[in-house]
């Protein structure tokens, strides 16, 4: 299951850590931290959004407990069940494509995420590329993001590389 938490982190040395250990510690898998170290809330503690993967919910509530028992912080936790990966690789002039548009596009697809997005520079004003993973709750919602990834790239002249797990 992927788990999306907001927590907030007092601005002390080592809090992002003590966060971060319980999720490791009980089988959870990073995919995106945001520390909005400049934007306090009004506690005066730093916000801060992971987006992890982990086996189930029991496991979940162990992360839980312990951020509990640590003191920290949770202000939101929201769960979604995908069981299907796919990850594509989008070659071009892809910063100049207006990549915020597909992802939004991708993630208003029910039952699909995008899990995360790596940008490889080229020479200045040359290729890049881009590489999406993508989570689903089912193989249909894996057809539909390719669709739209397909319309995409054909519209912005953008080679799409689709992985050998990507559902035809």
């Amino acid at each position: 299951m992927i788990v999306r938490m907001v927590l907030e982190l007092e601005d002390v040395p080592g809090q992002l850590l003590r966060a971060l250990e319980p999720i490791a510690r009980f089988g959870g898998n990073i995919q995106s931290i945001i520390h909005q170290r400049t934007k306090k809330t009004p506690t005066g503690r730093v916000p801060v959004m992971l987006v992890f993967e982990i086996g189930d919910r029991t496991r979940l509530e162990k992360v839980l407990s312990e951020l509990k028992s640590r003191r920290i912080l949770v202000r939101e936790v929201g769960e979604r069940v995908y069981m299907l990966k796919s990850t594509v690789v989008i070659i071009g002039h892809v910063v100049h494509a207006d990549m915020r548009q597909l992802i939004d596009r991708l993630n208003g697809i029910p039952g699909l995420m995008v899990s995360d997005l790596s940008l490889m520079m080229g020479e200045p004003g040359g290729e890049s590329s881009a590489r999406l993973s993508l989570s689903a709750r089912d193989p249909e919602c894996l057809r539909s993001a390719m669709r739209e990834l397909g319309d995409f790239c054909r519209r912005k002249n953008l080679l799409l590389v689709p992985s050998e797990e990507e559902v035809g």
